[in-house]
């Protein structure tokens, strides 16, 4: 696979990861095939220690690598039925545990941009008040006022 120039940090850093990953897999299953004696399970949970990454971001970011360590686990033996129930069990554990992590977060975010959204009300039901306010001082000093004539207060008119 050619290598491409990541633009960001994080698409670098998840490169980095995505290639630390692949290359965790090729020890997992192919560095250990000539010694019996070792067996390795393959495990999202043992490709992330082999890779030495968190779990999370195996499933988080490189689906593509989870696919092809379910496709690798499928050749090396036949599943069991109660082995593939535990297993995805497992899984389903991980990504509960991630989903309440991301649901968290949003209630949280959302906290915040609720107490936003209070401010800003309050600060518009001020500012309509105060135009209010200035509305009815405008009009007042829009009225038309009786002007007294000048030769009636110098004494001219009497």
């Amino acid at each position: 696979m050619p290598k491409t120039t990541a633009a960001n940090p994080l698409d670098r850093r998840v490169q980095a990861t995505a290639e630390k990953l692949r290359a965790a897999l090729d020890r997992l299953t192919h560095g250990f095939d000539e010694s019996p004696m070792i067996e390795r399970q393959l495990t999202v949970s043992a490709l992330a220690r082999e890779a030495r990454v968190g779990r999370n971001a195996i499933y988080a970011n490189h689906r593509d690598i989870l696919d092809e360590l379910t496709r690798v686990r499928q050749q090396r033996r036949p599943p069991s039925r109660i082995a593939a129930i535990t297993e995805k069990v497992a899984e389903q554990r991980i990504s509960v545990d991630t989903m309440q992590g991301q649901l968290r977060q949003l209630a949280t975010e959302n906290a915040g941009l609720m107490r936003r959204a209070i401010e800003a009300e309050r600060r518009a039901d001020r500012a309509e008040h105060r135009i209010s306010q200035l509305t009815k001082e405008l009009d007042r000093h829009r009225r038309p006022s009786l002007l007294r004539s000048l030769a009636g207060e110098h004494g001219e008119g009497r």
